[in-house]
């Protein structure tokens, strides 16, 4: 076993979804088994402290197509996590209750490093709409240092899937709402490696190449950034079959007309969940900044 070093909120009791599944108590790594064991602890976790039916746990694993064996390897898997949990002295601060056609995994108030990053990444939305640039550096900053590769890394499944997607989305939110608060913060050069980066290795994201093509911009590398503009319309085109978004084509014609607005536009989003609220201007670039949508 490994030990961890302790929260000094929850001390030695800790479990991780956003990275490998692990968990920790009284600082002492658990062995929590197979992939598909697991699995069936990530779900347990994922849904922090809800009930989870064995109807959905059986096909977040296996889908349409479950083993005869299902439930039963399913109830062998909760046994085990119970017996693994009680070696490690929990008491009751970590325990697996048992409901009505299902089961909860309750654990201590914030030892789930997933609620840690829900509400890093909250305080830095609330943050942003108020333009507090700084605050929304250190909340982003601090969600993101939660982080420790894939989340859900190696589990089988459906459910795992799926949860995976969805958090791995979040957390390009927040990278790209932290990217954009620094750039707002007059960090330009600071930030263009990372975001390079980024754009190379999400192409047809059309956020990433805007916030590229703007931050190459209010750094003085105007040229760089219709180039980019240019790299990233190929693509689009190439392998969508489809012009880029209007609000692409509006940075890159901000670009065009020297518009000194664009260094303080909010991030264009490619879904609902990547809208930015309006942004103000970097204070030492340029000059307050009118809301209205240039003419299509």
């Amino acid at each position: 076993m490994t030990v961890e070093p302790q929260d000094p909120s929850h001390p030695g009791t800790r479990f991780a979804v956003l990275g490998p599944v692990r968990a920790w108590v009284g600082g002492a790594e658990l062995d929590l088994g197979s992939p598909q064991q697991r699995g069936i602890m990530a779900m347990l976790a994922v849904r922090e402290g809800a009930m989870v039916t064995t109807d959905e746990m059986i096909a977040g694993m296996w889908g349409d197509a479950p083993p005869r064996t299902a439930l039963t390897t399913m109830r062998t898997y909760i046994c085990r996590q119970r017996a693994m949990i009680e070696r490690a002295g929990a008491g009751n601060d970590v325990r697996i209750d048992s409901a009505s056609g299902g089961y909860a995994l309750c654990l201590p108030r914030d030892a789930l490093d997933l609620s840690h990053f829900t509400r890093h990444d909250a305080r830095g939305a609330i943050a942003a709409r108020h333009a507090d640039w700084r605050t929304v550096t250190e909340e982003k900053s601090a969600a993101l240092r939660l982080c420790h590769g894939q989340p859900l890394a190696g589990l089988p499944g459906p459910y795992a899937h799926i949860q995976r997607v969805r958090l791995e989305q979040q957390i390009m939110a927040a990278r790209l709402e932290l990217l954009h608060a620094r750039v707002n913060l007059g960090q330009h050069r600071e930030v263009l490696p990372e975001l390079i980066a980024l754009a190379a290795g999400h192409p047809l994201r059309e956020d990433v190449q805007a916030l590229l093509m703007t931050t190459l911009y209010a750094a003085g590398r105007v040229a760089e950034a219709l180039m980019q503009y240019q790299r990233a319309r190929r693509r689009i085109v190439d392998e969508l079959g489809v012009e880029p978004s209007i609000s692409l084509r509006q940075a890159h014609q901000r670009i065009l007309v020297d518009d000194p607005s664009l260094a303080g536009a909010p991030l264009p989003a490619t879904a609902p969940a990547h809208r930015r609220p309006p942004a103000r201007p970097l204070p030492h670039r340029v000059v307050r900044r009118s809301h209205r949508r240039l003419p299509r």
